[in-house]
């Protein structure tokens, strides 16, 4: 999550209005449901790839890391639906081989909806992928506003999300702490240094949680975080790269 922040404020379009971003990704991900061939979602992954990389600046091997997890992720979970596994032989229009009393068999029906299955799931996710790489959280909250999100839960998403790097920063010192007295010197020392930093990690949540709301009540809570609206630019470009997009998976899909 530290990584996605960094370059999410580092990114060349970080200016730009998350209105357009989220619009560039929403389109892209329609287009990908929409249009149910394998050859768009896997042009779908090129363009947001390339767009998230060459105009945004991050670097093309978190990119590439980032497909790859969610590509294996993807390919492990069509595993049921390329696979049949029966203990009787497997129909003719099915090829299968035998393991033990158990039957594995697949068709080319089964091969053609996982690929598009996978295909499809990862366009999207690399339209996920390009707004969550461009577009921090405060921008994405002020998107939020101006979609008439109710405020009680974006200030709820807001301090989960602020929350989580709080705890996690609290966790690393109570565990270097543990570690700094042989807390995980043996299985069963390990095994009760874990609990206790489990548990210690409820108390200190409750804890903040209750600091912050005596907090925020002392100082006029009325039920939303009020703050300044950053300023954004439009970028016409944006349209354009939309129309292309647009333009290409379109022909891709005629073509297929």
């Amino acid at each position: 999550m530290h990584l996605i922040d960094r370059y999410a404020y580092t990114s060349r379009i970080r200016r730009i209005d998350p209105a357009q971003k989220a619009a560039l990704s929403g389109l892209v991900i329609v287009l990908c449901l929409v249009l149910d061939q394998p050859t768009v979602g896997m042009l779908a992954v090129i363009w947001m790839a390339a767009l998230a990389v060459v105009w945004a600046g991050v670097p093309g091997r978190v990119i590439g890391r980032v497909l790859l997890a969610e590509g294996l992720f993807l390919v492990l979970a069509v595993v049921g639906v390329v696979l049949s596994f029966s203990t009787a032989p497997p129909p003719p229009a099915f090829q299968g081989i035998r393991v033990g009393s158990l039957w594995v068999s697949t068709s080319a029906g089964s091969l053609g909806l996982a690929a598009l299955l996978v295909s499809r799931a990862l366009g999207c996710a690399a339209a996920m992928n390009f707004l969550a790489l461009t577009t921090p959280l405060v921008d994405i909250v002020e998107l939020l506003r101006r979609l008439r999100v109710p405020p009680v839960l974006i200030d709820l998403m807001s301090v989960m999300y602020r929350s989580v790097f709080v705890l996690l920063e609290s966790m690393q010192r109570m565990h270097t702490a543990q570690q700094s007295r042989l807390g995980y010197a043996t299985r069963r020392a390990a095994m009760r240094s874990s609990g206790l930093l489990a548990s210690r990690m409820f108390i200190d949540a409750y804890q903040r949680s209750t600091r912050m709301q005596t907090a925020l009540e002392s100082r006029g809570y009325s039920g939303d975080l009020r703050v300044l609206s950053p300023a954004y630019r439009h970028d016409a470009r944006i349209y354009w790269l939309g129309a292309a997009v647009t333009g290409s998976l379109l022909l891709a899909w005629w073509l297929s």
